[in-house]
């Protein structure tokens, strides 16, 4: 009889040893968890404040940047790439980080809305437009297509887009029959996408109103765009003629002009003063990296922010 209770408890001390190391790997497992999701937890906890003193760092530079432009106002009367403003600043060490960017002279570029004035497309700005177009050989068809996206009417011009084929759509919206805020809102314009954009980026802005062309700053393919009649050759001798000089005003560049391009058409689009520059921003702060762009409206003495995009 004892000799068959011994036998019996063996296997009941088995399955209770069994269920000890169960119980023991159970609780190894979720102390485990526990641990790994509060090493999580610490660590987005950190990634959130690198990445908030990244940004503080970024604002830091487009003040900066604020305090370069109305300090350039105050001492010059023109705008010009030899100027302080222009610098492109490398990435430097800043407390716990660093930053780095720089400023373009967004005057510089073609602003796409000058197509349209008080509503109405204008013509001459349209032949303006298309022969940015050509250069950059991009479709013509996207000259009228945001023509109509930007004006008044309901009315499509040829090849261009109205609410008929934004309502036919998946899914369907109507067309906006006013300004560019930023580039990217060309993404919901027949013809735009992405590469398409990049690719105009050098060249066109998106600024409130109406707004000449720096002739300063402009490049050679905007230059050609805005003066029709010039040749390559003639726009080159000017960028090199600014390189030597920046133009006091239209007047100045008239006057250096040869004698057979004095009344070329197109200078009516132009200026040597630029009130609309973009910041653009590069910080990192710990294992945060972020990048941050504003537009900035220089006409009062402290540059205004338009607006600002965080990456």
């Amino acid at each position: 009889m004892r000799s068959l209770s011994v036998r019996s408890l063996i296997p009941q001390r088995g399955a209770a040893l069994i269920m000890a190391l169960l119980v023991v790997a159970l609780a190894t497992s979720l102390a485990s968890n526990l641990i790994w999701r509060q090493d999580l937890w610490l660590r987005q906890v950190e990634t959130r404040r690198d990445l908030a003193q990244a940004r503080l760092l970024a604002l830091a530079g487009i003040e900066w940047a604020r305090a370069i432009l109305a300090e350039d106002a105050r001492t010059s009367t023109i705008d010009y790439a030899g100027e302080p403003w222009a610098t492109v600043v490398p990435s430097m060490p800043a407390e716990g980080g660093e930053i780095g960017g720089g400023i373009t002279d967004e005057q510089g570029k073609w602003n796409l809305n000058n197509l349209v004035r008080n509503g109405q497309v204008n013509r001459d700005d349209l032949a303006v437009l298309r022969r940015l177009l050509d250069q950059l050989q991009l479709p013509p068809a996207l000259a009228p297509a945001l023509a109509d996206w930007l004006d008044s009417d309901a009315q499509a011009q040829p090849e261009g887009a109205e609410d008929a084929y934004y309502l036919s759509l998946k899914p369907p919206y109507r067309c906006a029959n006013r300004e560019l805020s930023d580039l990217d809102n060309l993404l919901r314009v027949r013809g735009f996408n992405s590469a398409v954009i990049e690719r105009l980026r050098p060249y066109a802005s998106a600024l409130p109103g109406y707004n000449p062309v720096n002739v300063n700053t402009a490049s050679a393919i905007v230059l050609d765009a805005v003066l029709a009649d010039l040749s390559s050759a003639e726009t080159q001798q000017i960028i090199a003629d600014r390189d030597r000089a920046p133009f006091r005003d239209i007047s100045d560049f008239r006057a250096r002009l040869p004698r057979e391009l004095k009344n070329i058409p197109g200078t009516e689009r132009l200026d040597t003063r630029s009130r609309y520059f973009t910041v653009s921003i590069h910080a990192r702060y710990g294992n945060a990296d972020t990048s941050s762009t504003a537009l900035l409206d220089r006409l009062t003495p402290w540059p205004a922010l338009v607006w600002q995009k965080f990456e």
